[in-house]
């Protein structure tokens, strides 16, 4: 799902009194679209919790945007420490 729906989405559940978070690859759409509560993680496009058979780090991902939802008071946008892995051997 693109980021635009997603966003709108977002925009209208929170706008029926329920909080939401979203987990976002691109960081520049998120913000223009302008949700409430999101979460930054430099993964690759299609890949927003992790790198395929390492489900431990999908489970770092969504417990962190759980805890963004529960944590959060208002509007936030924060990035994730994570990082692909899989990259480190090209740098």
């Amino acid at each position: 799902m693109c980021h635009r729906s997603v966003g709108l989405v977002q925009g209208a559940i929170e706008r029926a009194g329920m909080p939401t978070a979203s987990l976002s690859l691109r960081p520049e759409i998120t913000f223009g679209v302008r949700v409430s509560r999101a979460a930054y993680v430099r993964f690759p496009m299609g890949n927003p919790f992790g790198e395929p058979d390492h489900p431990e780090q999908g489970r770092l991902v969504f417990g962190a945007l759980l805890d963004l939802l529960e944590d959060a008071t208002g509007p936030e946008f924060v990035e994730l420490p994570y990082r692909w892995k899989r990259w480190e051997k090209w740098l």
